[in-house]
């Protein structure tokens, strides 16, 4: 009835049946490489997005780490300024004392003007001392926490600060201890006749004195520290920026090669799918 003989039927079945399989392959090829293809797309914007945001999140640790230690070398830069008029006021208790001499009338004027010296004076000035220091030991602490986030990258390994910065405070503590000792001396002195106040006096300033010293020496030591971290932070910060941008740079040559063949495999796949 087609006017086509049983052996053309034969031939006609034997090529219909390759070309719908591979049509029927060409089509499911096709459909997983553009799935793929739009993945990929996905994929490389979501790395660009990533990329910034991991460049603002070093950019921030980076900026809040300096900026402690900024507020850390004010801190140490004030420390040194009060130490020096800690040791003129000690200077000035050491000059009272000297011109007592070893017996003393409890209404001496000098006696007087030297527990002013010692407590007007002196004792504000070391409590200032320590509440620089106790700002020092908590930004210190802080910064060491700090620190170990940004080592723990792998890229290189910022020292934290020693014990030497935070036990500054601890020095400061015991440094008001003697200066309450040297205030009851002075005020024991004013009621009752000291035979060895000016030892007693000159004893514990020389020790106070050589705190303050310290203190200083400290002080001067760890802004150097300082500002050497605040370099380092930054040389961190721009190795780090640059590992984000060459992996990001990398990764996207990669997906742009795997798109490319993901879209010549379509091309090829798509004449079949159209029966040529």
């Amino acid at each position: 009835m087609s006017g086509l003989t049983q052996p053309q039927l034969d031939s006609a079945k034997t090529t219909t049946v390759p070309t719908l399989v591979k049509r029927l392959v060409a089509v499911v090829v096709t459909l997983v490489a553009t799935v793929a293809f739009l993945a990929n797309a996905a994929a490389l914007v979501g790395i660009w997005v990533v990329r910034q945001s991991a460049r603002s999140a070093v950019t921030a640790l980076s900026a809040s780490v300096n900026n402690k230690l900024t507020a850390v070398d004010q801190a140490l830069a004030r420390v040194s300024v009060r130490a020096d008029e800690g040791q003129r006021a000690l200077a000035r208790v050491d000059d009272i004392t000297n011109k007592l001499g070893d017996r003393i009338d409890e209404r001496s004027s000098l006696l007087t003007t030297l527990a002013s010296a010692a407590g007007d004076d002196l004792a504000p000035r070391i409590t200032a001392i320590r509440n620089q220091a106790a700002a020092i030991h908590d930004s210190a602490v802080s910064i060491n926490a700090a620190l170990e986030t940004l080592s723990s990258l792998g890229l290189t390994r910022i020292p934290t600060f020693t014990d030497e910065l935070t036990a500054i405070s601890d020095r400061i503590d015991a440094t008001q201890s003697d200066v309450q000792e040297l205030r009851a001396t002075i005020d024991e002195a004013r009621t009752t006749v000291s035979a060895n106040l000016v030892t007693a006096v000159t004893t514990r300033t020389k020790k106070i004195n050589d705190v303050m010293s310290q203190t200083k020496f400290i002080a001067v030591k760890q802004q150097a520290t300082v500002a050497q971290k605040q370099q380092e932070v930054t040389n961190l910060r721009h190795r780090l920026l640059r590992v984000i941008n060459f992996l990001v740079v990398s990764l996207t040559a990669l997906f742009l090669v795997v798109a490319a063949g993901q879209v010549l495999l379509i091309c090829v796949c798509w004449p079949h799918i159209r029966g040529r």
